[in-house]
């Protein structure tokens, strides 16, 4: 809206000008391919490239912990009564973590997300996907939350006295594709060299959709 916006004022300022018409054009391709398998697959590539989730335990570089990044919960209340929902995201990553520790045979999952907008959340995100990572098979006493985190560059920070109080050397980062070449940048420039473990990008239940038909899923990559 705000690029229509700012469009619909440029031509009305300059109605002459072909300008206005080019770049209303070039918005409507750019909106229409990221709404499209192929435009959304493009994307992600270009954020995820050389991304992979491990598959083995030695890839894992020795790790005996995996540290999941929280990726949004949605929290609703009514008459005192809160109920939280991962997203798709999260739920991706809680997955991945699970798969991961079994892999490696952890000792440690620590999970990573406070309240990132307290208008939209009244729990912390770390907290339903450390019951949905008990659900997934990781027992309860194994898993570690950090409710302290509000976005990307917190995470080092607020898992850092974690890792020290569990004496953890080495370990292994889940989060989503397009997340994760950020949050191994930001994790390193703290002094950490973690190994990345991607989650998927959506169920692999799902069949694939038509490469050029617009489709909600695409947009919310």
């Amino acid at each position: 809206m705000i690029v229509l916006t700012g469009i619909a004022i440029w031509w009305r300022l300059r109605p002459a000008s072909r300008r206005p018409w080019r770049v209303f054009v070039a918005a409507i391709v750019v909106f229409y391919l990221a709404a499209t398998p192929i435009g959304a697959n493009l994307l992600v590539y270009s954020l995820s490239a050389g991304m992979k989730p491990i598959q083995t335990r030695e890839e894992a570089r020795g790790a005996d912990t995996v540290v999941i990044l929280s990726g949004g919960v949605e929290t609703i209340r009514a008459d005192g009564v809160v109920l939280t929902q991962l997203s798709s995201a999260s739920t991706l990553r809680v997955l991945e973590a699970a798969r991961v520790y079994k892999l490696i045979g952890g000792r440690l999952v620590i999970v990573s997300g406070g309240i990132a907008d307290e208008r939209l959340e009244l729990q912390p995100e770390s907290k339903k996907m450390g019951e949905a990572l008990i659900a997934a098979g990781v027992p309860a006493a194994n898993v570690a939350l950090d409710v302290a985190a509000r976005d990307t560059y917190d995470h080092p920070r607020t898992i850092r006295p974690i890792l020290e109080a569990h004496h953890v050397r080495q370990f292994v980062i889940v989060t989503s594709p397009m997340h994760m070449r950020r949050a191994l940048a930001v994790f390193r420039k703290a002094g950490f060299d973690p190994v990345g473990s991607m989650s998927l990008l959506r169920s692999d239940h799902l069949k694939p959709l038509p490469l050029f038909v617009p489709n909600n899923d695409s947009l919310l990559s």
